[in-house]
């Protein structure tokens, strides 16, 4: 039985490989808002800062959104940039850290 199951599952695994072209990686974001960021006036919706063409389909645009929050938060940890969100489900706002304004 043993030696039949190995068998099957030999002819049956296919490893998974997913479709990169719908995937906007981290590191993608990170250089995108560091190029941004100083061109930035005040607060700015973090939704200007997704790539152009990821906002039409809404696989793309979870992506980009995912990996541009999580690269906003890693230049927040760094001190490059502050985050503000006035209510829970409001709109994500950032600003380079060197900025006298207040977010209200």
């Amino acid at each position: 039985m043993r030696a039949y199951a190995r068998l099957r599952t030999r002819d049956e695994f296919r490893p998974y490989a997913f479709d990169r072209r719908d995937v906007f990686t981290m590191e993608q974001a990170l250089d995108r808002l560091r190029s941004l960021i100083g061109f930035t006036g005040d607060w700015t919706a973090l939704a200007q800062f997704l790539p152009d063409g990821w906002e039409g389909e809404s696989r793309r645009r979870r992506s980009a959104t995912a990996a541009t929050f999580a690269a906003s938060l890693e230049l927040a940890r760094q001190g490059a940039i502050e985050i503000h969100q006035s209510e829970t489900f409001a709109p994500i706002t950032i600003r380079r850290r060197n900025q006298e304004s207040d977010p209200t």
